[in-house]
């Protein structure tokens, strides 16, 4: 038996590397969808297709578990903050600081992850993970700094970076949350109520947007766009997170979170030609061995 475990760790870092890379490559595609159909009707549209993927492939696999009563709190309270909250907070964050603040404020998720885990579940985080946090934050810095874009920390933008932050320690709370929730709970299952109420939430907020826009005359790229970005980077993507964090925990699941920039400089380079710089290089390879040293085992 316990030679299969880390058969199964690497089943569960393998989906967290397909979670980075869908998160990473959606970016280039939000883009497009929210150019076309805006952010709240974007947002509405993908939360109801992530809602429906993952509704056919759950009831495709597995049965409903009845939620026992004193976690129906539990349940929507991290639904709500992970479906509905955190994405608002990080759009209007996104509106009011520039994009080289936000990508380097919420690039602190990770560490929040750890910082929230060791108060909530009393988690003892190893030395190496933190070490490996901390490089792979650098390296993160370097690829912001290396791309040539303004990080400003000026005090005109001082909400905007206050707020962003708070999405980032918001990623960071609820990923803590799902925690004790996958013990009697499948993370198919879990996934399907938190988008199920984000697909709500998000529709309801959207109303008021969705009635100044002619659909007949929006392409049909951006409802691709949202389709798209609703069944992977949410439908798919939300639920190996949730079977990483169940296998490997938040911290070691967390530190995963640092390769989205990495990957999506990647992206922006094969997609919109940006150039690439050496200092950037250098980063995406700090962020890789920052990976590495959190991965690393304690020898017995």
């Amino acid at each position: 038996m316990t030679e299969q475990a880390p058969v199964r760790d690497l089943r569960a870092e393998l989906a967290l590397i397909v979670v980075v890379t869908l998160w990473a490559a959606n970016f280039p595609v939000a883009k497009w969808g929210i150019e076309g159909l805006g952010v709240f009707a974007f947002n509405s549209l993908r939360y109801i297709v992530a809602s429906l993927v993952l509704s056919v492939i759950f009831f495709a696999r597995s049965g409903w578990t009845p939620l026992h009563r004193e976690d129906l709190g539990k349940i929507l309270v991290v639904s709500f903050i992970a479906s509905l909250v955190y994405q608002m907070v990080f759009i209007l964050g996104l509106s009011l600081t520039s994009p080289g603040n936000s990508a380097v404020l919420l690039s602190t998720a990770p560490l929040w992850i750890v910082f929230i885990s060791s108060i909530m579940h009393k988690e003892e985080i190893r030395r190496n993970v933190w070490i490996g946090m901390a490089v792979s934050l650098c390296g993160v810095l370097l690829i912001i700094l290396g791309s040539g874009k303004e990080v400003t920390f000026g005090s005109s933008g001082v909400a905007g970076d206050l707020i962003t932050l708070g999405a980032a320690m918001l990623w960071g709370l609820s990923t803590n949350l799902q925690k004790p929730l996958l013990v009697r709970y499948s993370a198919l299952q879990l996934n399907l109520i938190m988008a199920l109420v984000g697909a709500v939430g998000l529709t309801l907020i959207a109303i008021p947007a969705m009635l100044t826009i002619e659909f007949g005359a929006v392409d049909n790229s951006y409802y691709a766009a949202g389709i798209a970005s609703g069944a992977l980077s949410i439908g798919v993507a939300n639920m190996l997170w949730s079977v990483g964090v169940k296998r490997l925990g938040p911290s070691h699941a967390g530190n995963f979170g640092n390769l989205v920039p990495v990957l999506a400089f990647v992206f922006a380079w094969a997609a919109l030609g940006e150039p690439v710089h050496l200092q950037q290089g250098i980063g995406a390879a700090v962020v890789l061995f920052g990976v590495m040293l959190a991965r690393r085992r304690k020898k017995q």
